[in-house]
């Protein structure tokens, strides 16, 4: 998880064909840096991503514990509850992966989609620059 500023590259990029004009790429940096867009995007995508990653740690400590235990168990009955339990630890750790996805998901779509904007934004006047002029002049 890092804290840096989202940077822009100087080059121009293309995404499905269309070139992002230097420009662009300066307008998109200048609006990035005015919205103050960096890697975390507020503290409740901070606090879904930091939750995530402690059930994701929590449960694996959960698993190796109760699998320790159910090592030391001769009876298969204290095993088996042991062995269920980690179960619960291993339900921990899917519902953090999934709080922890979801919150790189939407920190990066926030930024695809502001960059998508900027780019149609320019395409839209580079069309214009180039638009036919009407018949009745």
């Amino acid at each position: 998880m890092t804290t840096g500023r989202v940077q822009v590259a100087s080059t121009t990029t293309t995404t499905a064909g269309n070139a992002m004009t230097a420009a662009a790429q300066r307008d998109l940096g200048a609006e990035l840096s005015r919205l103050r867009a960096s890697n975390n995007s507020g503290p409740m995508d901070r606090g879904v991503s930091v939750l995530g990653m402690l059930l994701g740690i929590v449960g694996l400590a959960v698993i190796l514990v109760c699998f320790a235990q159910s090592r030391g168990y001769s009876d298969i009955r204290n095993q088996m509850d042991a062995l269920i339990l980690s179960l619960f630890g291993l339900g921990l750790v899917i519902i953090g992966s999934v709080l922890y996805i979801r919150s790189s998901m939407t920190r990066f779509l926030r930024y695809w989609l502001l960059r998508m904007v900027y780019e149609q934004r320019d395409l839209a006047r580079q069309a214009a620059r180039l638009a036919v002029p009407s018949l009745d002049d």
